[in-house]
């Protein structure tokens, strides 16, 4: 393995490590109700910020490095731009089996980068590279997993347990 992408590589285990580990606590801990639970119409559930983690990687892997094809069949609907949570990602288990695909395919395509991969541009007229885009999954993985963390300590049935 490249010594660049060491680091990387570890702060992906690092983030998948804390994704399988709020996962499972939610499986043992919230109903499918409480998983599609959302404070505000604005604000997505846990279950809908699971779901975008999987199809990031799902959209990265198959359309920013062309590494894969997509592993989801229908259109990723938590990518697009301005997309509202409707309350359809309450099922845990279903959604573990998604990122049981996406997510090993990710460290894997992660494990054979070389430094200079790391500097190769994105297409699309962005002065922005592989790195970069690297660098935002990581950012991304953070930020949903800290709105689950937030949102799990805001469900209403589970000050009554």
């Amino acid at each position: 393995m490249d010594p660049t992408i060491k680091h990387w590589l570890g702060l992906w285990d690092y983030l998948d490590d804390n994704f399988w580990a709020y996962w499972q606590w939610a499986t043992a801990n919230l109903h499918p109700d409480e998983v599609a639970w959302q404070p505000a119409p604005q604000v997505a559930s846990i279950g809908w910020n699971l779901q975008h983690l999987g199809e990031m990687l799902d959209h990265y892997l198959a359309h920013v490095f062309a590494q894969a094809e997509q592993v989801q069949r229908k259109p990723l609907l938590t990518m697009r731009s301005g997309s509202l949570d409707d309350g359809r990602h309450r099922d845990l288990p279903a959604i573990a089996a998604y990122h049981r695909q996406v997510r090993p395919a990710y460290r894997t395509f992660l494990s054979r980068l070389t430094a200079a991969d790391m500097d190769q541009v994105l297409g699309g007229g962005r002065a922005r590279t592989w790195g970069w885009a690297i660098g935002h999954i990581a950012e991304h993985e953070s930020y949903h997993l800290g709105k689950c963390m937030l949102l799990r300590n805001l469900v209403p049935a589970r000050a009554n347990r």
